[in-house]
């Protein structure tokens, strides 16, 4: 078990954090699974726009077929598929997206964070490599 395990069973509160750790997906899958979270895995490595940012998240929030692949579809597919249990979301290769689409991350994450304060069930991480320098986009988001 990671750190992660301990801040979640602590009741880590809905929400969108920065999370510098050695952790990999599969850790933190295992915790979240231990902890009784679910888990969605956002790697945004090889992503450059938002058509491929909205095609990865209907996949791994398995979106209904028909979702609209917009913003708003997007925000109404999160809260929708609200079951009222908890989930951690990794996104990983964030700031790849963000060298190559500023404002689909932007539009993203105020997107999560509407998420977080309504349903209370995501708990998003953005994992990044300790010590690095946030982006200024990420600058006002809690560190874990």
């Amino acid at each position: 078990m990671t750190d992660l395990h301990a801040l979640l069973t602590d009741g880590l509160r809905p929400g969108v954090y920065r999370w510098p750790s050695p952790a990999t997906a599969d850790q933190v899958r295992r915790d979240a699974a231990a902890a009784g979270f679910g888990f969605v895995l956002l790697d945004t490595g090889e992503i450059h726009d938002k058509t491929g940012f909205l095609d990865l998240c209907a996949t791994a929030f398995d979106l209904p077929r028909w979702f609209g692949r917009n913003w708003d579809a997007l925000a109404d597919s999160l809260s929708d598929r609200s079951t009222g249990e908890p989930e951690v979301v990794l996104w990983s290769g964030l700031r790849h997206l963000l060298e190559h689409d500023h404002d689909t991350v932007d539009v993203a994450l105020q997107i999560f964070e509407e998420d977080t304060t309504n349903s209370g069930q995501l708990r998003v991480l953005i994992h990044e490599k300790a010590g690095a320098e946030a982006p200024d986009l990420l600058a006002s988001l809690p560190i874990l």
